[in-house]
C-alpha cells in the first residue's frame, strides 16, 4: 500500500513538473513572438519613415512654410492649397538633403477642396511616393504622417497613429501628431503608400479678454485631419488634363481672422492706432495667436521707440461656457531703463494662445515690433 501511494504522489509531482515545464515553456514561445512582432513592428515604421522622408519637402513662400510631396519622378509635387494660397508664381522647395530648388505653383483644386500641384522644371529620377490602390482606409488602421512641424529646421519628422473616424466627406482623422507646418505632407499606410493629405487648419473661434468674439484664427483643435485619397487622385487626374483652377479656391471667411505668429523668431512689424481695439483703460491693442505645446519654451518680445509696450498672454481655454482667455503672464518693462516688453514661458499645455499687444499709457500710438521665439 505504502508503495503504491508512493507512486501515486510520485506520478503526480511528475505530472505537475511535466505541465509547469510545459507552461514555462509555452510563456517563454509567447514572450518570443511577441518580441519578434514588436521588432517587426518598428522595423516597418522606420521602413515607412525613411522611405518616404526621400520624397518629401518644405515648401517656403517667403512669409512661412509648408510640407509638400513628390508623386512623380519629373518633379510633380501635392501640397495644401493654403500652404501657398497669395504665394508668388514660384516657391521654394527643400529637400531631405537640405537642398533647395525652385518651383511653380501650377494651379490649384476645384471646388473649394485644399490641394495644389508644384512642378519643378527639367529633373528626372527623384524619389516619389506612391498612391494606395484603395480609397477605402479603415478605422484603426496605423498611419504615418512626414512633413515639417513648426520651424523649417524640423523637416523630415515622422510621428505615428490610427485613423480615428472617417468623415462623411472622406476626410481622415487620426491621431498622428499634426502641428503648424505639417500641411501639404502625405498621410500614409503601413505599406508606405499615400492615403491622404495632411491639413492642419482646424478654425478656433477667439474671444478678447472681455469675451467679446474678435474673429477666427487656425490652429488649436486638437484633431488631426488629412484629405481623402480620392480627393488627390480626382485631383492628379485635372493636373494632367491641365483642369485646374489658376488660384485658390477655398472658400474665404467674411469674419474676421487673428493673426497667427510663427515661433521662428521671425519679426511683425505693427502699429497701434485709434481704429485698433480699445481695452477699458483707454489703451490700444493688438491680438495675435499661436498653437502651443506643452513644455515648450516662449519667449515673446515687443519692442518700440514710440510707445511704451505691454504685453499679455493668455491661454484660449474651452469649458461648458465656450472659449475663455485665461491670463498667464504680462511684462510691462523688461527690466531697469529698458520700457520694452518681454515674456518668457514655458507653455503648461497643447493649445492656442493669445498674445495681446498693447501700451502702458492710455491713447499711446506708434509702431513696434513683436516676435515670438520657440527655445530649443
Amino acid at each position: 500500500m505504502m508503495k503504491y501511494l508512493v507512486f501515486r504522489f510520485g506520478t503526480l509531482t511528475l505530472y505537475i513538473i511535466l505541465a509547469l515545464m510545459g507552461i514555462t515553456t509555452i510563456e517563454q514561445r509567447l514572450s518570443a513572438r511577441q518580441r519578434v512582432l514588436a521588432s517587426t513592428t518598428e522595423e516597418e515604421a522606420n521602413r515607412v519613415c525613411v522611405k518616404g522622408s526621400a520624397a518629401v519637402v518644405t515648401v517656403k513662400d517667403g512669409n512661412g512654410h509648408g510640407s509638400g510631396f513628390l508623386v512623380s519622378q519629373d518633379g510633380l509635387i501635392i501640397t495644401n492649397a493654403h500652404v501657398v494660397d497669395g504665394s508668388p508664381s514660384v516657391v521654394t522647395v527643400v529637400f531631405q538633403d537640405g537642398k533647395q530648388v525652385p518651383a511653380d505653383v501650377i494651379g490649384f483644386a476645384r471646388g473649394g477642396v485644399d490641394l495644389a500641384a508644384l512642378k519643378i522644371q527639367n529633373r528626372r529620377n527623384l524619389p516619389a511616393l506612391s498612391l494606395a490602390a484603395s480609397d477605402l482606409p479603415k478605422v484603426g488602421y496605423r498611419v504615418f504622417a512626414i512633413g515639417t512641424p513648426l520651424d523649417p529646421d524640423n523637416r523630415d519628422t515622422c510621428t505615428q497613429g490610427n485613423i480615428s473616424r472617417i468623415r462623411p466627406d472622406g476626410t481622415i482623422q487620426h491621431t498622428a501628431t499634426l502641428n503648424p507646418g505639417n500641411s501639404g505632407g502625405p498621410l500614409l499606410n503601413a505599406q508606405g503608400e499615400v492615403i491622404g493629405v495632411n491639413t492642419w487648419v482646424g478654425i478656433s473661434g477667439v474671444v478678447d479678454p472681455e469675451g467679446r468674439f474678435v474673429g477666427y484664427a487656425t490652429g488649436g483643435t486638437g484633431i488631426n485631419l488629412a484629405q481623402a485619397g480620392a480627393k488627390l487622385k480626382s485631383f492628379l487626374a485635372d493636373v494632367r488634363q491641365q483642369r485646374v483652377s489658376p488660384v485658390s479656391t477655398l472658400p474665404q471667411h467674411q469674419e474676421a481672422s487673428v493673426e497667427t505668429i510663427s515661433l521662428d523668431g521671425q519679426v511683425i512689424n505693427g502699429s497701434l492706432a485709434e481704429s485698433d481695439r480699445t481695452l477699458p483703460d483707454g489703451s490700444f491693442a493688438d491680438l495675435y495667436v499661436f498653437p502651443g505645446r506643452a513644455g515648450q519654451q516662449i519667449v515673446l518680445e515687443m519692442n518700440s521707440k514710440k510707445i511704451n509696450p505691454f504685453l499679455i498672454l493668455y491661454q484660449i481655454v474651452e469649458s461648458s461656457e465656450g472659449k475663455k482667455p485665461e491670463k498667464i503672464a504680462e511684462n510691462e518693462d523688461r527690466g531697469s531703463g529698458d520700457f520694452n516688453s518681454q515674456i518668457v514661458i514655458t507653455i503648461p499645455a497643447d493649445g492656442l494662445y493669445l498674445i495681446l499687444a498693447s501700451s502702458s499709457g492710455k491713447g499711446e500710438t506708434g509702431s513696434y515690433s513683436l516676435r515670438a521665439t520657440n527655445q530649443p
